[in-house]
């Protein structure tokens, strides 16, 4: 029969330059305390509560400065974390006191209020609205081709409004059509779907045979409308073009450049 384990540990933190205790509620069937290594291991419905952060998994370990205070917390196995509307899961985590900051790591995802998505880190903060993903993808689920999947080097959540941020090689894709640009912000409904991409900083657009390239770019999801501009340039099969906006809709082969001109290529070797 295992015995159920209930600590109480002070946390050192700063607030207005006042040194105040943050008390770290801890939890588990098991507890072994490592004196010399100035460490605790407890195991077996691991919880962990400090502030508004909740942190469940199979094991935590603790880790003391040689002041007695908590220095870090590691979380292993099945780790679920809590803060707010904010959420993570991975299989293994690491609490840093003196910043507050968590990282989930082992095939983390994120989620705050109804955008969720995968990616290598999951990071947060304690007491503040936001949440970073790097490596992110979107988590996407049935039907796959009625979504908006994108990929990003950095994803960042903040606040309770329903946006994202992704910054960094970003790939945003519905069915056969591929958005590439440096930077996209991603607004969501109330479910969590994309509705909304706004493009900046040289942004690609394929279709099948079609192209468009501009500096921004405004995808209207439900419509289905791609509006590129900042002097973009656009291709229709072996047709190429520039205006002032490129407009087409997905799925369909309307394209429409205003105050276009035709680019006309001349194939150097037949010019004598």
């Amino acid at each position: 029969m295992t015995l159920a384990v209930a600590v109480s540990l002070l946390l050192a933190a700063s607030d207005g330059g006042v040194l105040l205790s943050r008390p770290v509620a801890v939890s588990a069937d098991k507890l072994e305390v490592f004196k010399k290594e100035s460490r605790a291991l407890y195991s077996g419905h691991a919880k962990a509560v400090r502030d508004t952060l909740t942190l469940t998994c199979e094991e935590i370990e603790v880790f003391f400065t040689p002041a007695g205070e908590v220095d870090r917390i590691l979380a292993r196995r099945n780790v679920v974390a809590v803060d707010g509307d904010r959420q993570a899961w991975g299989d293994d985590a690491e609490f840093i006191n003196q910043t507050g900051v968590l990282t989930v790591r082992g095939h983390p995802r994120g989620k705050q209020g109804p955008r969720e998505v995968d990616g290598e880190l999951v990071t947060f903060t304690t007491g503040i609205d936001k949440l970073v993903v790097t490596k992110a993808r979107t988590r996407v689920q049935e039907p796959k081709d009625q979504r908006v999947a994108i990929d990003a080097d950095l994803l960042t959540l903040t606040g309770p409004k329903n946006e994202a941020v992704w910054t960094g090689h970003v790939r945003a894709v519905k069915k056969k059509t591929t958005l590439l640009a440096p930077e996209v912000t991603a607004l969501y409904d109330d479910a969590g779907e994309v509705n909304r991409v706004k493009a900046r900083g040289g942004v690609e657009v394929t279709e099948d045979d079609r192209w468009a390239f501009g500096q921004f770019a405004d995808y209207d999801v439900p419509a289905g409308k791609l509006v590129v501009t900042g002097k973009p340039k656009a291709r229709d099969g072996k047709t190429r073009m520039r205006g002032t906006k490129v407009t087409f809709f997905s799925g369909s082969e309307f394209l429409e450049v205003e105050n276009a001109t035709t680019i006309i290529e001349v194939d150097k070797k037949k010019v004598q």
